[in-house]
């Protein structure tokens, strides 16, 4: 079963995906629509992408993924995707051939991320790979804070 964890710090989110496969992608993706509703459909579709493939990857490259974490800046609009898992090797975008069905997953995260990257886990081992999504205007824009004024009778 998939849970969520509570991050102590505002606008982040934790979902423990030790003990899951590849079929709890679809909850996944429910999962980030859930914790960033307000992203514009064009954002939220790179982050979903970004999201499936790195799961995806610690799922088949990474021996098991244990949790996928969420950062969401809102000045400038951006999200970051961190995935760990249980391998220490390190992955690699590689060109495929045309009749290969697979092999293009960080390309695809290469496409749509600012940047990516890894970074191992000492204390846990395994290794987290990373992306920074950026929004480049295609989220509606916050409204503003209006504040009002008490009334003194």
């Amino acid at each position: 079963m998939i849970s969520i964890a509570e991050h102590p710090v505002p606008g982040t989110w934790v979902l423990d995906l030790r003990a899951t496969t590849p079929r709890a992608l679809p909850d996944m993706r429910a999962w980030v629509v859930r914790c960033l509703p307000d992203l514009g459909e064009g954002h939220r579709d790179d982050v979903l992408l970004a999201a499936t493939e790195l799961v995806a990857n610690a799922y088949v490259h990474g021996g098991g993924a244990r949790h996928i974490q969420l950062w969401r800046g809102v000045t400038p609009c951006a999200v970051r995707i961190e995935v760990a898992d249980v391998s220490v090797e390190q992955p690699r975008a590689r060109y495929s051939q045309i009749e290969d069905p697979r092999g293009r997953g960080l390309l695809v995260v290469d496409g749509v991320a600012v940047q990516w990257g890894v970074r191992r886990e000492p204390v846990r081992g395994g290794k987290i790979v990373w992306a920074h999504i950026r929004c480049d205007g295609r989220c509606p824009e916050a409204l503003p804070r209006v504040r009002t004024r008490r009334s003194r009778n």
